[in-house]
C-alpha cells in the first residue's frame, strides 16, 4: 500500500492495516528509525509468550513473540 505524505507530514494508515492490529483513535504509537526505514508500532506494555521479554515484540494472532524467539522457532 502506498501513502502519501500531507503539507504537515502526516499519512493516513490504511484501515486494514488499523484493523489487523487494534489500533483505535487514541491508540499511544512510538516511532524509531533504522538505517534505511522509519518504524512505527503500537506502544505496547505486552511481553513475549516464550520468554517474557518486552522488546523487539512481532504481534501474532493478537499475542506477541519477540525477534529472538522467533528466530529460533525458525529451526
Amino acid at each position: 500500500m502506498k501513502r502519501d505524505l500531507d503539507s504537515l507530514g502526516r499519512v493516513v494508515i490504511p484501515v486494514e492495516i488499523r484493523n489487523r492490529l487494534g489500533i483505535n483513535k487514541n491508540t499511544e504509537m512510538e516511532f524509531f528509525i533504522t538505517e534505511s526505514a522509519i518504524v512505527m508500532r503500537r506502544l505496547e506494555s505486552e511481553s513475549c509468550l516464550l520468554c517474557g521479554g518486552n522488546k523487539q515484540l512481532i504481534c501474532f494472532k493478537k499475542s506477541y513473540v519477540c525477534i529472538y524467539c522467533a528466530n529460533g522457532l525458525k529451526g
